[in-house]
């Protein structure tokens, strides 16, 4: 056990550090505070025969690409010059859309921005559309994932900056189309084909971005197909979202009376090899519980927030992490062999009238057997109000 009195607790130096003042480092190439673009550039197509120089989102998106997304549609779009600099959240802005069409999912809006690490101001919404069991794996080498409507990777931060110390979040790049929250794959199956124009459109636009950086890194391909995510059905007596050990409490009925769904009788989950893994659970009207884990060094930033005022305290004897909980988040950073590692559980409904009690009881379980999975544990945590 790591002494006290030599550094203080984990939760401790972490909730100092939080208060600094964030000061992200500038590229290597001392671009910081320059001007990469300026203005708003309007352009419009119709047989997609454009220069190459000439590609949307400076560059990133040539013909080959857009084909993939839009087919042979009249295209037209604006772009926000990139800029650079130390505290710079949004780095710039693309938006390309079918000319004559007003549906959402008509429309692609490309983003470069840095996630909040210091205030908590992206750990609820930006995962919520991004960090979901929608999305799959870019690639084992490549930090990001895709859906058929979203698509982030993130940049590496050797080259665009970022301190971990700090609380610092990651620079993503992140596509989107159609409203927040909504993929139909679950009533199509040819997900994986809508995908992957998805993956390849949003690493080559990143790999465009780097350069405009100044930075000389190279993203790799992802796949040339990006498999669907995996729908499943959970029978009596199964544990949650496939979590060895984690079940509901027994006050949750695992056999309701005939005409009732059992509770959580459906999961929707990413890969269990990623850097981030994702599980919905729900009962047919929609996902009630959400179980996260996120190994990405930089995505474990956007949720000191939450796991430092989230709620009542968490702590474990071993002093790994340190963690809070509520009704609706419980939230868990620990230290691990290979970095540190964030576990979330959300609720977003109740179920058969029971409170919302789920956070609570069931971060333990899940804490203890996600850690043994990534080979952190093992870790067992407990509740603890005491400052």
């Amino acid at each position: 056990m790591r002494s006290e009195g030599e550094r203080g607790p984990l939760w401790r130096r972490a909730l100092r550090a939080s208060r600094r003042r964030g000061v992200r480092t500038a590229a290597a190439t001392g671009l910081a505070g320059a001007l990469l673009g300026a203005g708003l550039t309007a352009w419009g197509t119709g047989a997609l025969d454009r220069e190459p120089e000439a590609a949307p989102c400076w560059g990133g998106l040539g013909d080959e690409t857009l084909k993939g997304l839009f087919g042979d549609a009249r295209l037209g779009g604006e772009e926000q010059g990139l800029m650079w600099g130390a505290r710079e959240p949004m780095l710039g802005t693309c938006r390309i859309a079918e000319q004559g069409k007003r549906l959402a999912g008509s429309r692609l809006t490309v983003r470069v921005h840095r996630l909040d690490g210091l205030r908590g101001t992206d750990a609820h919404d930006w995962p919520a559309e991004f960090l979901n069991p929608f999305m799959t794996p870019l690639g084992k080498h490549l930090p990001g994932m895709a859906s058929t409507t979203r698509a982030w990777p993130a940049l590496p931060a050797r080259c665009v900056g970022g301190d971990a110390e700090d609380r610092d979040g990651p620079l993503v790049v992140d596509l989107s189309r159609g409203p927040a929250n909504h993929d139909d794959d679950w009533a199509f199956e040819d997900g994986d084909a809508r995908r992957t124009p998805m993956g390849r459109a949003v690493v080559e636009t990143a790999t465009t971005v780097l350069r405009s950086l100044g930075c000389s890194t190279t993203l790799p391909a992802p796949p040339a197909t990006l498999g669907n995510t995996i729908e499943e059905d959970r029978a009596a007596g199964e544990p949650l979202c496939g979590v060895k050990g984690l079940h509901l409490p027994a006050s949750y009925a695992e056999k309701p009376p005939p005409g009732d769904r059992m509770p959580f009788d459906e999961h929707r989950r990413s890969g269990d090899d990623a850097l981030i893994r994702v599980c919905d659970a729900g009962d047919g009207i929609g996902p009630r519980l959400r179980l996260t884990t996120v190994t990405h060094p930089g995505l474990v930033n956007v949720f000191t927030a939450s796991a430092l005022r989230g709620g009542a305290r968490v702590t474990d004897a071993e002093d790994k992490g340190y963690g809070s909980v509520n009704a609706a988040r419980a939230a868990y950073r620990a230290e691990c062999p290979s970095g540190e590692v964030v576990f979330l559980v959300e609720q977003s409904d109740n179920v058969q009238d029971h409170p919302y009690d789920l956070t609570a009881a069931l971060l333990p379980g899940y804490v203890a057997a996600e850690a043994e999975r990534i080979r952190c544990g093992p870790l067992r945590i407990r509740f603890d109000a005491e400052d």
